[in-house]
């Protein structure tokens, strides 16, 4: 399934990469980075005795790589190849064990490439626009010790203001909310929620 999710993003991004050689002022292609802050649930179930008490007290991070493609002046298709942070504090719990010593709080590593596939509006059309972002959000884990389901997929909405720096070159501050639509875990109700807040440098090609 997670494959051929980054499959098809891949084939839709080459096939109006294609039409784009014919007038590539249509494609930019950019570089973001930002914070999150973790809004998830406090309690992550592991199964039905185990699990994590959850506090949300590391620095969150986001940085990828955006493309985004103009289907028309005001509005394009994006997507972006992202490594996303989301390591929290846990303290491990168990409902059938008799700890001698309560289990120390500790650092869970929780990490994702994320590969969203959104509709962006530009509402301005002028040197500083404002815009709406919707779409869907396909998260890959990368500490499957933690998670049961290695792909994980949810909504993206946001918004954000440009700044165009020159003719190709534009600055962007964004900010977007993620909530999954998968669990984590088979076993429990934890599902990813976060708001991030970034900042961008689309260029023209």
């Amino acid at each position: 399934m997670k494959y051929t999710t980054i499959l098809s993003v891949i084939i839709l991004f080459f096939s109006y990469g294609i039409k784009a050689q014919e007038s590539t002022d249509k494609l930019r292609i950019g570089l973001n980075a930002g914070f999150e802050k973790n809004l998830s649930s406090d309690y992550l179930a592991s199964d039905k005795f185990n699990g994590y008490f959850a506090d949300y007290n590391k620095t969150n991070y986001r940085i990828g790589v955006n493309f985004e493609y103009e289907i028309k002046s005001n509005f394009s298709i994006n997507t972006a190849i992202n490594y996303s942070n989301k390591d929290f504090t846990g303290t491990f719990d168990c409902a059938t064990c008799d700890f001698i010593v309560d289990p120390l709080p500790e650092k869970i590593n929780f990490r994702f490439i994320e590969v969203p596939l959104t509709l962006k509006y530009y509402f301005l059309p002028n040197k500083i626009r404002l815009f709406g972002e919707l779409g869907l959000n396909n998260l890959f884990s990368l500490n499957e010790e933690v998670t049961d389901n290695s792909y994980l997929s949810g909504i993206k909405f946001g918004g954000g203001i440009e700044y165009n720096l020159s003719k190709k070159t534009a600055l962007q501050i964004t900010i977007d909310y993620n909530k999954a639509i998968s669990k984590v875990n088979k076993d429990s109700n934890f599902k990813l929620q976060s708001l991030a807040f970034g900042i961008g440098i689309m260029k023209r090609l």
